[in-house]
Protein backbone atom coordinates (compact mmCIF):
# COMPACT_ATOMS: atom_id res chain seq x y z
CA UNK A 1 0.00 0.00 0.00
CA UNK A 2 1.79 3.14 -1.18
CA UNK A 3 0.06 6.09 0.44
CA UNK A 4 2.21 9.10 1.34
CA UNK A 5 1.52 11.15 4.49
CA UNK A 6 3.14 13.42 7.05
CA UNK A 7 3.49 12.54 10.72
CA UNK A 8 4.66 14.11 13.98
CA UNK A 9 8.18 13.09 13.13
CA UNK A 10 8.97 13.65 9.47
CA UNK A 11 9.02 10.67 7.15
CA UNK A 12 12.47 11.60 5.95
CA UNK A 13 14.06 11.67 9.39
CA UNK A 14 12.44 8.37 10.35
CA UNK A 15 13.52 6.67 7.14
CA UNK A 16 17.04 8.04 7.57
CA UNK A 17 17.18 6.81 11.16
CA UNK A 18 15.90 3.40 10.13
CA UNK A 19 18.41 3.18 7.30
CA UNK A 20 21.31 4.07 9.61
CA UNK A 21 20.15 1.54 12.17
CA UNK A 22 19.81 -1.14 9.53
CA UNK A 23 23.26 -0.38 8.19
CA UNK A 24 24.70 -0.69 11.68
CA UNK A 25 22.90 -3.99 12.14
CA UNK A 26 24.34 -5.32 8.89
CA UNK A 27 27.87 -4.29 9.88
CA UNK A 28 27.45 -6.11 13.16
CA UNK A 29 26.27 -9.21 11.35
CA UNK A 30 22.77 -9.14 12.74
CA UNK A 31 20.23 -11.20 10.92
CA UNK A 32 16.65 -9.95 10.86
CA UNK A 33 13.78 -12.10 9.62
CA UNK A 34 10.30 -10.71 9.20
CA UNK A 35 7.66 -12.73 11.05
CA UNK A 36 5.46 -13.05 8.01
CA UNK A 37 8.00 -15.28 6.27
CA UNK A 38 7.08 -18.97 6.38
CA UNK A 39 9.06 -21.08 8.77
CA UNK A 40 10.98 -23.92 7.31
CA UNK A 41 11.87 -27.14 9.04
CA UNK A 42 15.00 -27.79 11.11
CA UNK A 43 17.17 -26.55 8.23
CA UNK A 44 16.46 -22.95 9.27
CA UNK A 45 16.16 -22.00 12.93
CA UNK A 46 14.39 -18.87 14.22
CA UNK A 47 16.42 -15.66 14.07
CA UNK A 48 18.62 -14.65 17.01
CA UNK A 49 16.97 -12.48 19.60
CA UNK A 50 19.61 -9.77 19.53
CA UNK A 51 19.66 -7.26 16.67
CA UNK A 52 16.50 -5.86 15.11
CA UNK A 53 15.61 -3.14 12.65
CA UNK A 54 15.14 0.18 14.35
CA UNK A 55 16.90 -0.80 17.59
CA UNK A 56 20.42 -1.68 16.53
CA UNK A 57 22.98 0.48 18.25
CA UNK A 58 20.50 1.79 20.84
CA UNK A 59 21.74 1.84 24.42
CA UNK A 60 19.45 -0.44 26.43
CA UNK A 61 17.79 1.01 29.50
CA UNK A 62 18.94 -0.39 32.87
CA UNK A 63 17.12 -3.60 33.66
CA UNK A 64 14.57 -3.17 36.43
CA UNK A 65 14.02 -6.49 38.23
CA UNK A 66 11.01 -7.27 40.34
CA UNK A 67 12.15 -7.53 43.97
CA UNK A 68 10.06 -10.69 44.40
CA UNK A 69 11.22 -12.44 41.21
CA UNK A 70 11.74 -16.21 41.47
CA UNK A 71 15.09 -17.93 41.02
CA UNK A 72 13.51 -20.62 38.86
CA UNK A 73 10.23 -20.97 37.00
CA UNK A 74 8.71 -23.93 35.17
CA UNK A 75 6.76 -22.97 32.05
CA UNK A 76 3.17 -24.27 31.97
CA UNK A 77 0.59 -24.45 29.16
CA UNK A 78 -1.16 -21.10 28.78
CA UNK A 79 1.91 -19.05 29.64
CA UNK A 80 2.90 -16.16 27.39
CA UNK A 81 6.29 -14.57 26.90
CA UNK A 82 4.92 -11.28 28.25
CA UNK A 83 3.53 -13.00 31.34
CA UNK A 84 6.76 -14.82 32.12
CA UNK A 85 8.80 -11.65 31.59
CA UNK A 86 6.50 -9.91 34.05
CA UNK A 87 7.46 -12.44 36.74
CA UNK A 88 11.09 -11.34 36.58
CA UNK A 89 11.02 -7.77 35.27
CA UNK A 90 9.24 -4.62 36.28
CA UNK A 91 9.11 -3.74 32.58
CA UNK A 92 8.35 -6.91 30.57
CA UNK A 93 9.59 -5.37 27.31
CA UNK A 94 13.17 -5.65 28.65
CA UNK A 95 13.04 -9.39 28.03
CA UNK A 96 15.87 -9.26 25.49
CA UNK A 97 18.21 -7.68 28.04
CA UNK A 98 18.16 -10.71 30.34
CA UNK A 99 17.42 -13.60 27.99
CA UNK A 100 20.49 -15.75 27.35
CA UNK A 101 20.39 -18.03 24.36
CA UNK A 102 21.31 -21.66 24.72
CA UNK A 103 23.10 -22.61 21.49
CA UNK A 104 23.30 -26.26 22.55
CA UNK A 105 19.52 -26.54 22.38
CA UNK A 106 17.35 -27.05 19.32
CA UNK A 107 15.32 -23.88 18.73
CA UNK A 108 17.15 -21.94 21.47
CA UNK A 109 14.99 -18.85 21.00
CA UNK A 110 11.79 -20.69 21.86
CA UNK A 111 10.34 -21.63 25.21
CA UNK A 112 8.10 -24.65 25.68
CA UNK A 113 5.77 -25.85 28.44
CA UNK A 114 7.86 -27.90 30.86
CA UNK A 115 11.02 -25.84 30.36
CA UNK A 116 12.79 -24.82 33.57
CA UNK A 117 13.93 -21.19 33.48
CA UNK A 118 16.86 -20.32 35.73
CA UNK A 119 17.77 -16.82 36.92
CA UNK A 120 21.37 -15.86 37.64
CA UNK A 121 23.99 -13.16 37.07
CA UNK A 122 26.76 -13.35 34.50
CA UNK A 123 30.46 -12.74 35.12
CA UNK A 124 29.89 -9.00 34.76
CA UNK A 125 27.12 -8.96 37.34
CA UNK A 126 24.32 -8.51 34.80
CA UNK A 127 21.06 -10.42 35.36
CA UNK A 128 20.32 -13.24 32.94
CA UNK A 129 17.68 -15.87 32.39
CA UNK A 130 18.23 -19.14 30.59
CA UNK A 131 16.46 -22.42 30.06
CA UNK A 132 17.97 -25.52 31.60
CA UNK A 133 19.05 -28.14 29.08
CA UNK A 134 15.91 -29.83 27.88
CA UNK A 135 15.15 -33.15 26.33
CA UNK A 136 14.14 -33.09 22.70
CA UNK A 137 10.56 -31.95 22.14
CA UNK A 138 8.49 -35.15 21.81
CA UNK A 139 7.62 -36.06 18.26
CA UNK A 140 4.76 -38.13 16.95
CA UNK A 141 5.47 -40.17 13.81
CA UNK A 142 2.43 -41.18 11.83
CA UNK A 143 2.55 -44.11 9.45
CA UNK A 144 2.34 -45.10 6.70
CA UNK A 145 2.69 -41.41 5.78
CA UNK A 146 6.07 -39.78 6.30
CA UNK A 147 5.09 -36.91 8.54
CA UNK A 148 6.29 -35.57 11.88
CA UNK A 149 4.25 -33.38 14.20
CA UNK A 150 5.33 -31.62 17.36
CA UNK A 151 3.19 -32.47 20.36
CA UNK A 152 4.35 -29.36 22.19
CA UNK A 153 4.12 -25.84 20.78
CA UNK A 154 6.30 -22.96 21.99
CA UNK A 155 4.55 -20.37 24.10
CA UNK A 156 3.34 -17.27 22.21
CA UNK A 157 4.40 -13.73 23.15
CA UNK A 158 0.77 -12.67 23.75
CA UNK A 159 -2.49 -14.57 24.40
CA UNK A 160 -3.30 -16.36 21.16
CA UNK A 161 -7.07 -16.09 21.52
CA UNK A 162 -6.79 -12.30 21.84
CA UNK A 163 -5.21 -11.81 18.42
CA UNK A 164 -5.63 -14.88 16.23
CA UNK A 165 -8.87 -13.70 14.62
CA UNK A 166 -7.29 -10.37 13.67
CA UNK A 167 -4.18 -12.01 12.24
CA UNK A 168 -6.16 -13.48 9.36
CA UNK A 169 -9.43 -11.53 9.44
CA UNK A 170 -8.25 -7.93 9.48
CA UNK A 171 -7.20 -6.12 6.31
CA UNK A 172 -6.33 -2.54 5.44
CA UNK A 173 -6.27 -1.56 1.77
CA UNK A 174 -6.02 1.70 -0.10
CA UNK A 175 -9.06 3.12 -1.89
CA UNK A 176 -7.56 2.06 -5.22
CA UNK A 177 -6.97 -1.47 -3.95
CA UNK A 178 -10.57 -1.81 -2.76
CA UNK A 179 -11.80 -0.72 -6.20
CA UNK A 180 -9.87 -3.53 -7.92
CA UNK A 181 -10.88 -6.25 -5.42
CA UNK A 182 -13.25 -9.00 -6.70
CA UNK A 183 -16.84 -8.50 -5.58
CA UNK A 184 -20.20 -10.26 -5.19
CA UNK A 185 -22.79 -9.19 -7.74
CA UNK A 186 -25.91 -11.15 -6.68
CA UNK A 187 -27.27 -14.38 -5.26
CA UNK A 188 -29.32 -17.01 -7.08
CA UNK A 189 -32.64 -16.04 -5.48
CA UNK A 190 -32.81 -12.25 -5.81
CA UNK A 191 -32.43 -11.65 -2.07
CA UNK A 192 -31.14 -8.42 -0.52
CA UNK A 193 -28.89 -10.08 2.06
CA UNK A 194 -27.19 -13.46 1.98
CA UNK A 195 -26.04 -15.88 4.67
CA UNK A 196 -24.72 -19.44 5.18
CA UNK A 197 -25.27 -21.91 2.33
CA UNK A 198 -26.58 -19.23 -0.02
CA UNK A 199 -25.24 -19.41 -3.57
CA UNK A 200 -23.75 -16.15 -4.84
CA UNK A 201 -21.97 -14.95 -7.96
CA UNK A 202 -18.78 -12.87 -8.09
CA UNK A 203 -16.69 -11.06 -10.67
CA UNK A 204 -13.36 -9.30 -10.89
CA UNK A 205 -10.72 -12.02 -10.90
CA UNK A 206 -9.64 -15.44 -12.07
CA UNK A 207 -10.59 -17.42 -8.97
CA UNK A 208 -8.02 -20.15 -8.36
CA UNK A 209 -8.39 -20.92 -4.66
CA UNK A 210 -11.00 -23.16 -3.02
CA UNK A 211 -12.02 -20.64 -0.33
CA UNK A 212 -12.10 -16.86 -0.01
CA UNK A 213 -12.90 -14.41 2.77
CA UNK A 214 -15.69 -11.87 2.41
CA UNK A 215 -15.03 -8.29 3.50
CA UNK A 216 -16.86 -4.99 3.29
CA UNK A 217 -14.89 -1.71 3.04
CA UNK A 218 -15.38 -0.05 6.39
CA UNK A 219 -13.81 2.80 8.31
CA UNK A 220 -11.43 5.20 6.59
CA UNK A 221 -8.28 5.64 8.66
CA UNK A 222 -7.09 9.24 8.93
CA UNK A 223 -3.96 10.91 10.32
CA UNK A 224 -4.88 12.79 13.51
CA UNK A 225 -4.56 16.51 12.98
CA UNK A 226 -3.88 16.58 9.25
CA UNK A 227 -6.69 14.23 8.27
CA UNK A 228 -4.47 12.53 5.69
CA UNK A 229 -5.87 9.26 4.35
CA UNK A 230 -4.02 6.14 5.61
CA UNK A 231 -6.20 3.38 4.20
CA UNK A 232 -9.59 1.74 4.65
CA UNK A 233 -10.15 -1.10 7.10
CA UNK A 234 -12.18 -4.10 6.00
CA UNK A 235 -15.05 -5.61 7.99
CA UNK A 236 -14.87 -9.41 8.01
CA UNK A 237 -18.20 -11.05 7.14
CA UNK A 238 -17.51 -14.74 6.44
CA UNK A 239 -16.18 -17.13 3.80
CA UNK A 240 -17.09 -18.10 0.26
CA UNK A 241 -16.40 -21.58 -1.13
CA UNK A 242 -15.69 -21.72 -4.86
CA UNK A 243 -18.01 -24.01 -6.82
CA UNK A 244 -17.14 -23.02 -10.38
CA UNK A 245 -14.88 -20.36 -11.84
CA UNK A 246 -16.17 -18.16 -14.62
CA UNK A 247 -17.48 -14.68 -15.28
CA UNK A 248 -19.33 -14.62 -13.00
CA UNK A 249 -17.92 -17.34 -10.74
CA UNK A 250 -20.20 -19.36 -8.45
CA UNK A 251 -19.66 -19.54 -4.68
CA UNK A 252 -21.44 -20.92 -1.61
CA UNK A 253 -21.27 -18.83 1.54
CA UNK A 254 -20.04 -20.39 4.80
CA UNK A 255 -19.24 -19.37 8.38
CA UNK A 256 -20.89 -15.97 8.00
CA UNK A 257 -20.91 -13.72 11.06
CA UNK A 258 -22.98 -10.90 9.51
CA UNK A 259 -25.34 -10.49 6.54
CA UNK A 260 -23.57 -10.28 3.17
CA UNK A 261 -24.72 -8.03 0.34
CA UNK A 262 -23.99 -7.34 -3.30
CA UNK A 263 -20.81 -5.31 -3.58
CA UNK A 264 -19.00 -7.07 -0.73
CA UNK A 265 -15.45 -8.06 -1.64
CA UNK A 266 -13.60 -11.37 -1.87
CA UNK A 267 -10.01 -11.77 -0.74
CA UNK A 268 -7.83 -14.90 -0.65
CA UNK A 269 -7.51 -16.46 2.79
CA UNK A 270 -4.31 -15.20 4.36
CA UNK A 271 -2.01 -17.70 6.03
CA UNK A 272 -1.95 -17.28 9.80
CA UNK A 273 0.91 -15.13 10.96
CA UNK A 274 3.65 -16.86 12.95
CA UNK A 275 3.23 -15.71 16.54
CA UNK A 276 6.50 -17.03 17.85
CA UNK A 277 9.07 -14.99 15.96
CA UNK A 278 9.12 -11.85 18.06
CA UNK A 279 9.79 -10.86 21.63
CA UNK A 280 8.77 -7.75 23.60
CA UNK A 281 11.11 -4.82 22.95
CA UNK A 282 10.63 -1.03 23.05
CA UNK A 283 10.13 1.11 19.97
CA UNK A 284 13.03 3.37 18.93
CA UNK A 285 13.41 6.58 20.96
CA UNK A 286 11.24 9.56 19.99
CA UNK A 287 8.60 7.39 18.31
CA UNK A 288 5.26 9.23 18.39
CA UNK A 289 1.86 8.14 17.18
CA UNK A 290 -1.81 7.82 18.11
CA UNK A 291 -4.53 5.21 18.49
CA UNK A 292 -6.77 5.85 15.49
CA UNK A 293 -9.23 2.93 15.58
CA UNK A 294 -10.24 -0.18 17.49
CA UNK A 295 -10.77 -3.52 15.81
CA UNK A 296 -13.59 -4.94 17.91
CA UNK A 297 -16.59 -2.83 16.96
CA UNK A 298 -18.84 -4.75 19.36
CA UNK A 299 -17.30 -3.16 22.46
CA UNK A 300 -17.28 0.49 23.48
CA UNK A 301 -14.34 0.43 25.90
CA UNK A 302 -10.65 -0.08 25.12
CA UNK A 303 -9.38 -2.40 27.85
CA UNK A 304 -6.66 -5.00 28.41
CA UNK A 305 -6.38 -7.30 25.39
CA UNK A 306 -8.30 -4.92 23.13
CA UNK A 307 -6.87 -4.72 19.61
CA UNK A 308 -6.33 -1.22 18.23
CA UNK A 309 -4.83 0.43 15.15
CA UNK A 310 -2.04 2.99 15.50
CA UNK A 311 -0.82 5.41 12.83
CA UNK A 312 2.69 3.93 12.79
CA UNK A 313 3.82 1.27 10.35
CA UNK A 314 6.74 -0.31 8.54
CA UNK A 315 7.76 3.05 7.07
CA UNK A 316 8.49 4.21 10.62
CA UNK A 317 10.50 1.08 11.39
CA UNK A 318 7.71 -0.52 13.41
CA UNK A 319 7.87 -4.32 13.73
CA UNK A 320 5.97 -7.05 15.59
CA UNK A 321 6.99 -7.12 19.24
CA UNK A 322 7.47 -3.38 19.57
CA UNK A 323 6.04 -2.04 22.82
CA UNK A 324 4.62 1.47 23.21
CA UNK A 325 3.33 3.39 26.21
CA UNK A 326 -0.17 4.87 25.96
CA UNK A 327 -0.81 8.40 27.27
CA UNK A 328 -4.18 10.08 27.63
CA UNK A 329 -4.85 13.46 26.08
CA UNK A 330 -3.98 16.53 28.10
CA UNK A 331 -6.69 18.98 29.06
CA UNK A 332 -6.99 22.65 29.90
CA UNK A 333 -8.37 23.84 33.23
CA UNK A 334 -8.88 27.25 34.76
CA UNK A 335 -6.23 28.48 37.19
CA UNK A 336 -8.24 29.37 40.34
CA UNK A 337 -5.53 31.69 41.70
CA UNK A 338 -3.64 33.28 38.82
CA UNK A 339 -6.54 33.22 36.40
CA UNK A 340 -6.43 32.12 32.81
CA UNK A 341 -5.99 28.48 31.88
CA UNK A 342 -3.28 25.89 32.32
CA UNK A 343 -2.78 22.73 30.27
CA UNK A 344 -2.48 19.52 32.25
CA UNK A 345 -0.31 16.76 30.77
CA UNK A 346 -1.83 13.47 29.70
CA UNK A 347 -1.12 10.70 32.18
CA UNK A 348 0.18 7.28 31.24
CA UNK A 349 -2.75 4.94 30.68
CA UNK A 350 -1.15 1.62 29.72
CA UNK A 351 1.02 -0.36 27.33
CA UNK A 352 0.44 -1.99 23.96
CA UNK A 353 2.42 -4.44 21.87
CA UNK A 354 2.46 -4.41 18.06
CA UNK A 355 1.61 -7.76 16.45
CA UNK A 356 0.78 -7.00 12.80
CA UNK A 357 2.36 -4.29 10.63
CA UNK A 358 1.23 -2.57 7.42
CA UNK A 359 3.06 0.17 5.57
CA UNK A 360 1.44 3.11 7.35
CA UNK A 361 -0.49 1.58 10.26
CA UNK A 362 -0.15 -1.35 12.66
CA UNK A 363 -2.32 -3.52 14.90
CA UNK A 364 -1.48 -3.45 18.59
CA UNK A 365 -2.75 -5.40 21.59
CA UNK A 366 -3.31 -3.48 24.83
CA UNK A 367 -1.22 -5.45 27.32
CA UNK A 368 -1.82 -3.21 30.31
CA UNK A 369 -4.61 -0.72 31.05
CA UNK A 370 -3.99 1.41 34.16
CA UNK A 371 -6.77 3.89 33.41
CA UNK A 372 -9.33 4.62 30.70
CA UNK A 373 -7.93 4.42 27.15
CA UNK A 374 -9.54 6.34 24.29
CA UNK A 375 -9.20 6.87 20.55
CA UNK A 376 -6.64 9.59 19.76
CA UNK A 377 -4.58 8.74 22.85
CA UNK A 378 -0.88 9.18 22.24
CA UNK A 379 1.51 6.22 21.93
CA UNK A 380 5.23 6.64 22.40
CA UNK A 381 8.46 5.11 23.67
CA UNK A 382 7.85 3.45 27.06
Amino acid sequence: MNISRSSNVTRFSRQLGTALSLAAALLLGACVQMPSQPESSSAAEPPPISGSAGTAGAVPAPVALRPDHPQTYTVVPGDTLWGIAGRFLRDPWQWREIWRQNPQLRNPNRIYPGDLLQFSHDAGGQPQLEVAERDEIPLLKLSPKVRVEELSQPIPPVPRDAVEAFLTRAVILSEAQWKTTPYIVADDDNQVVYTDRDRVYARGALFDQPRYQVFRPGEELREPGSGRYLGTAGLYLGEAVLEQDGDPATFTLANTIAPIRAGDRLLPIEAERELYRFEPHPVPPDTEGSIIAKLDTNVTQITQYSSVIVNLGAQEGIEPGHVLAIYGKGREVEDPVSGGSVKLPGERAGLLMIYKVHDLVSYGLVMQADRAIHLQDRVTTP
